[in-house]
């Protein structure tokens, strides 16, 4: 039977029941208590980050993707985020092969298809270009910004605005 996780994570959800995720301990899940997964939220005890359990399967522009995570309301919460590329590649485990995430792992319906969003602007003056991961095919790179790519939002961490 899954136990309550003892620690609380970055941020608190008041009398929130964390369940460890027993394939992975690395993770804990909280089911927010509607019928759907898509309610649930995954704490991530090695990063302290919490991402939501089953990302959104439709793609949108950067921009698009931005305003999308502002209007997010995932277990019971607002504040979600594009996460940084660093972020998004602390999900990784460059051990496996599509999808590139650790053996175990909580996470349900991820798209592998294309890249994920991060915050980070690309290498391009003025930035037209975003970082992006492929949990496909293992690829980082710079996407263009009117490409059409997933959204996993995170809450807690750093984050950062986005000036372009």
């Amino acid at each position: 039977m899954p136990r309550k996780f003892r620690s609380l994570p970055v941020w608190d959800i008041t009398s929130a029941m964390w369940i460890e995720h027993p394939p992975n301990k690395r993770f804990a899940v909280y089911a927010h208590g509607t019928p759907s997964s898509v309610d649930d939220a995954v704490f991530d005890k090695e990063t302290g980050l919490v991402w939501e359990r089953q990302p959104n399967s439709s793609r949108r522009e950067w921009d698009a993707s931005i305003v999308f995570s502002y209007s997010q309301a995932i277990a019971g919460r607002k504040g979600w985020r594009l996460p940084t590329i660093e972020e998004l590649l602390s999900l990784v485990d460059p051990t496996t092969s599509n999808p590139t995430l650790p053996f175990g792992h909580p996470f349900l319906n991820i798209q592998t298809d294309y890249f994920f969003w991060s915050s980070t602007l690309g290498m391009s003056a003025p930035p037209t270009y975003a970082w992006g991961y492929n949990f496909g095919s293992g690829d980082t790179s710079n996407v263009l910004k009117t490409s059409q790519a997933y959204a996993w939002l995170v809450r807690a961490g750093y984050g950062h605005d986005y000036p372009y």
